[in-house]
């Protein structure tokens, strides 16, 4: 534009020149008195009208001209005013030549007077600005400033100093960029990259660069740094009781809490689900991690109130150190990931410290979890059958079926230590389904052998009563065997009732119509809420066999809560019975406590299907089955 408006003024300035040329030209060839012409002459040259047509021309011309100039200058203006910053242009006496609409708005409170003035007065306050001049006042060169603050919103300020042929400054561009809005957008990817949405504490991806600074620091310094693996306890069963709702207001309470137990120099991060890092940097003593562990479950123990409920939680910690314990990120977090799994096998709520024993064990337990995935193809799967004895009649009425596992190499691995995998890896849903099928089949071929019908129970997981299609697993088990439904028991646990109550409601009415016997396993261990019983079709309630054997023990409260148990289980109509019976004594108070059916080594060790079916074959299903009968 400004090339432009040089071209026309250069343009007028010839064009004045030529008329000023034409007009001596004609001058010059008249005399000097103009009596000395003639009239031909004179009214030939007329030098008067050449001069008066020739200024009218040259002003129409200039008049033009200046509308020209006018338009290119409103232009410049409107493309000034349309940048997407505020642009201010001061002379070398820091006096505002020139500015746009934005900058009298963004920079100077809407101050609209500010030609003229002095740039420093309308900053004043502005440190970094007014630096800003200065520098580039001092330097003669261009100055960038990338972000700084200016009544409340971020700029990115580009200062351009302009020279004149004397190599002076004559004018200074400054060029405000606001940023406020990139920044924040900016800040909040950073905060999604690195920041767990929910509780806003670091995450996993800033959680190990933590870790890495920490360690070259440790290097320099010989310190010692701890890493914290906590995993709650248990707490899917808030999660699917109450809510997700509810499990993310308790995950917020527990990192409130133990940033609050934690001092500014630690971190604590979220991982994920219900996993938690906590790093101590500067430790010179093992004993205190410990201290600190215990404080931070302390903290986790206190009840949380949460929608006018009352939440109880714990935790377990796992607890590595470097250099002991490994020196790259990914084993430290590994060995402390492995130790928390040590602290849920003592029985959770509680800390480990790492051990290379917990690594052999681990790896043991890794090779056992592969070996398990091919356990079912390689046939390494059996049942065996537990019976089952009426009180009334002294007769087997039932049998428990109950997983083994023959590995190749390893012999008989204990449920106990393979059933967790099976969870773990979710395994259990593949196998708790053949166990169904194997069950049901064995029992079906007893009756088509003309043995007599014994009631087959089998164990449920939780992961396995929670398929959107357990119902019509059952059924289609069920009609592939062609075992009656009465003959198949199925055993819960009081957890799986209460996860989900609508749902569980209408998977346990599809059942029970069908005809199928349903059982609580193990009652008394989990909830103890003996009021929703009855809110379930339910047949049986199975007493757990830790209060049976506290019985024979005389210990504890067992006696009075085997008593109350079937008392209830009576009061609602349920068949109770009583496994884990080994002793004579035991016989006796369950006899006197009016308890309906018994299951235990005193009666039986768990049979093969070959044992059983030569005791059914002796006609071993009376009296005489039972080695101690009331009469």
């Amino acid at each position: 534009m400004q090339d432009r408006a040089t071209d026309r003024s250069q343009e007028l300035i010839g064009y004045i020149r030529a008329k000023t040329n034409r007009l001596l030209e004609v001058m010059g060839t008249v005399p000097l008195n103009p009596e000395e012409l003639d009239d031909a002459t004179l009214l030939a040259v007329d030098p008067i009208g050449i001069v008066t047509d020739s200024f009218e021309q040259v002003l129409e011309h200039l008049q033009k001209t200046n509308s020209e100039l006018a338009a290119t200058r409103d232009e410049l203006q409107a493309i000034f005013d349309s940048a997407g910053g505020a642009i201010v242009v001061v002379d070398e006496k820091m006096e505002v030549v020139a500015c746009n609409s934005y900058s009298q708005w963004a920079l100077f409170a809407g101050e609209r007077n500010v030609m003229g003035k002095n740039l420093r007065s309308l900053i004043c306050g502005h440190d970094q600005e007014e630096c800003i001049l200065e520098q580039i006042l001092t330097t003669q060169r261009r100055v960038e400033q990338n972000d700084f603050l200016h009544d409340g919103r971020h700029y990115h300020l580009v200062g351009t100093p302009l020279k004149n042929h004397d190599g002076a400054i004559s004018r200074v561009v400054l060029l405000y960029t606001d940023i406020t809005e990139r920044r924040a957008a900016a800040e909040e990817i950073e905060r999604l990259a690195f920041f767990d949405s929910l509780t806003g504490l670091p995450n996993r991806v800033l959680l190990k660069d933590r870790l890495a600074q920490l360690l070259t620091r440790a290097g320099r310094y010989n310190e010692m740094v701890a890493i914290l693996f906590i995993d709650l306890d248990r707490f899917k069963e808030v999660n699917d009781t109450l809510g997700h709702g509810t499990g993310d207001q308790l995950l917020q309470v527990v990192s409130e809490r133990l940033t609050a137990c934690l001092r500014s120099c630690d971190t604590v991060a979220r991982l994920g689900g219900d996993e938690f890092v906590v790093l101590l940097p500067g430790i010179t003593e093992r004993d205190c991690v410990g201290d600190i562990a215990a404080k931070l479950l302390q903290s986790l123990c206190k009840p949380v109130q949460l929608d006018a409920r009352e939440v109880f939680t714990s935790g377990s910690i796992g607890i590595s150190l470097w250099p002991i314990d490994g020196d790259s990120v990914s084993t430290l977090f590994k060995n402390a990931d492995t130790a928390m799994y040590h602290a849920k096998e003592q029985g959770r709520n509680t800390y480990r410290f790492y051990t290379p024993q917990m690594h052999a064990t681990s790896m043991e337990q890794l090779t056992l979890s592969n070996d398990l995935r091919y356990a079912l193809e390689r046939g390494e799967l059996h049942l065996c059958y537990q019976p089952q004895v009426s009180f009334e009649t002294g007769g087997l009425i039932g049998v428990e079926a109950l997983l083994r596992w023959i590995h190749p190499k390893l012999g008989m691995i204990p449920p106990d230590r393979f059933i967790p995998l099976a969870e773990d890896t979710g395994l259990i849903v593949p196998i708790g389904t053949w166990v169904l099928h194997e069950a049901c089949r064995q029992a079906m071929m007893w009756v088509a052998q003309g043995l007599p019908s014994l009631r087959v129970a089998v164990n449920i997981s939780a992961k396995q009563f929670r398929e959107s299609d357990f119902s019509d697993t059952v059924k289609a088990v069920l009609q592939t065997t062609g075992l009656a439904p009465n003959l198949l028991e199925l055993e819960l646990t009081e957890g799986m009732l209460i996860e989900n109550v609508t749902q569980t409601k209408l998977t346990l009415q599809s059942l029970k119509d069908m005809g199928v016997t349903l059982a609580i396993d193990d009652f008394g261990t989990g909830y103890s809420s003996l009021s929703y019983l009855k809110h379930f079709p339910l047949d049986r309630l199975k007493i757990d066999k830790s209060f049976v054997k506290e019985i024979a023990e005389k210990s504890g409260d067992a006696a009075a809560i085997v008593e109350a148990v079937v008392a209830l289980g009576h009061s609602l109509k349920l068949t109770v019975i009583a496994e884990g019976v080994e002793q004579q004594d035991q016989v006796d108070f369950l006899h006197n406590r009016k308890c309906d059916e018994l299951q235990g080594y005193f009666f039986s060790r768990p049979l093969t299907p070959q044992a059983l079916e030569e005791l059914l074959r002796k006609g071993v299903n009376g009296p005489e089955f039972c080695l101690y009968r009331y009469q």
